[in-house]
């Protein structure tokens, strides 16, 4: 089946609707008009027949049940309403009385009519009226009926031009935004995810949202692309790195240029002790992105919880001369404590990486509705607002020349709010550069 634009689509229902409205409804209209202005000249002829009648029957009475012609030769005299009928008065023994024949105007008008009886009974035994009415249909009446037929064609064909007009402008500019999204979906698929410049909105609603949409789609996946292409580099680095340290190392000492010193091997066996992590790692966070991951989960009292992991970090946190600090109410959740607390340990390490000498760092956990709360904030280098909300993603560092005084693998906080999510929780982070940074998690209480 052969397939039609969008704007045929609509001139044709454009055309449909002018045709209905332009042709069936006025005829319909005209149709009932004449069938009910004939059913008010039936009624209005036989109510004035029967008034006759009543006349008729009262000047019988009046007459002591005999007819007098005279006087009804006043009675049945002639009268616009009685034009084209021959009325006769017959009484009860059937002889005729009197007969008003028809008044006929306009020349032979009444040549091709037809013959309608009617009869009327007269109460008493007076009698009857035997009408016969000759209904006309000569040029007048098909003159008044073709005036109106041509009336309403000719407003039918004003109509029908109008919508097509109508149609063809609405239909462009209905289908205008659909015909540049189809076109941008293609670009799209050709891997051009660029805007363009921005679309002018149309005042519709629906078709705004739409050409939104797909811009939104494409901004989107040049966002994903980029972000997959600095995944690649990222993960290519960061395994290239201890590779080639490790590589170098060995060759050199198989080549007999080093010597294989304990200190030489630890270095070795810490690059590859560094690669195994970020591939297990990157594992992790498949397993977890991918609902591989099998939480083991247990109501745990987090005030305890809590307090165990700050126990475990107050030394490190000492001797590096920041100052550790807690405030934590008693409030239940449900978590895998194991994984769980691989959150907490990334998020104080990461405190503990980016704050300064005698600079604070706090953990808070408290109640909020029908959530725990749990606030990780500290007063280090903070993070700049372009960067603050990419820094969930993989391999995502602000540090661009990767030091491995301040780096890390860069998928520990992707890790943590993966784990959280896994968990029926939120992440979320606010920061101001050179004040510090506060990251906050929501778990459902129990």
């Amino acid at each position: 089946m052969r397939s039609r634009s969008l704007r045929s689509h609509f001139l044709m229902l454009y055309v449909i609707l002018a045709i209905f409205a332009g042709i069936v409804v006025p005829f319909l209209g005209l149709k009932m008009s004449v069938e009910g202005f004939r059913n008010y000249q039936i009624n209005r002829r036989q109510a004035d027949l029967e008034n006759l009648g009543e006349s008729l029957s009262v000047l019988y009475r009046e007459e002591g049940g005999v007819w007098n012609p005279q006087r009804v030769r006043d009675i049945l005299r002639p009268a616009p309403q009685w034009w084209g009928m021959t009325i006769s008065l017959i009484d009860s023994n059937s002889r005729e009385v009197y007969t008003l024949e028809p008044l006929h105007i306009g020349g032979n008008h009444y040549s091709r009519a037809e013959t309608e009886h009617i009869t009327v009974r007269l109460s008493r035994n007076a009698g009857r009226l035997e009408i016969e009415r000759r209904i006309p249909s000569g040029r007048y009446e098909m003159s008044f009926i073709s005036y109106l037929v041509r009336y309403t064609l000719s407003g039918a064909f004003v109509m029908i031009v109008f919508a097509c007009g109508l149609g063809y402008f609405v239909a462009g500019k209905l289908s205008r935004p659909v015909i540049n999204a189809i076109e941008r979906t293609k670009d799209i698929a050709r891997g051009d995810y660029d805007v363009h410049g921005e679309s002018k909105p149309v005042g519709i609603r629906e078709l705004d949202a739409l050409t939104r949409g797909v811009e939104d789609l494409g901004r989107s996946l040049s966002g994903q692309e980029k972000l997959r292409r600095r995944l690649m580099t990222d993960v290519a680095h960061e395994l290239r790195t201890p590779l080639t340290v490790t590589r170098t190392q060995i060759e050199a000492i198989a080549d007999g240029i080093l010597e294989p010193t304990p200190e030489r091997l630890t270095l070795c066996v810490n690059e590859m002790t560094r690669l195994a992590d970020l591939i297990g790692n990157i594992d992790v966070l498949s397993r977890i992105e991918g609902d591989t991951l099998r939480l083991n989960l247990e109501v745990t009292d987090m005030k305890k919880f809590l307090a165990y992991v700050i126990e475990s970090f107050n030394p490190v946190f000492t001797k590096a001369g920041i100052n550790l600090s807690s405030e934590l109410e008693n409030v239940k959740c449900e978590i895998d404590r194991e994984k769980f607390r691989h959150v907490i340990d990334n998020l104080l390490s990461n405190a503990l990486r980016y704050t300064d000498k005698n600079g604070n760092v706090k953990l808070r956990l408290y109640a909020r509705d029908k959530e725990a709360v749990i606030e990780v904030a500290d007063t280090g280098i903070g993070i700049s607002p372009e960067d603050l909300p990419n820094i969930f993603e993989r391999f995502w560092r602000a540090d661009e020349s990767r030091t491995r005084v301040t780096g890390g693998s860069g998928v520990g906080l992707a890790i943590v709010k993966a784990t959280v999510e896994a968990h029926g929780g939120k992440i979320s982070a606010v920061s101001k550069k050179g004040e510090g940074t506060c990251f906050t998690v929501s778990l459902k209480r129990v």
